[in-house]
């Protein structure tokens, strides 16, 4: 059985839909962290927080 790849490959309309929605939630998630701040600071609790050997943040 031979796998079509033109079927599997996302046409550019589909990416840009897709990259869209991804920028759109960002943007919403932009704006709720900063007009909520008990929300940023429960997210900035629920983040992990990743060290090197020189106590430099990381991530």
């Amino acid at each position: 059985m031979m796998v079509n790849l033109s079927k599997m490959i996302p046409t550019p309309v589909e990416v840009g839909r897709e990259g869209l929605i991804v920028l759109g939630g960002l943007l919403i998630a932009a704006f709720i962290l900063s007009r909520f701040p008990k929300v940023r600071d429960w997210v900035t609790g629920q983040s992990i927080t990743v060290k090197d050997n020189r106590n430099n943040i990381l991530f």
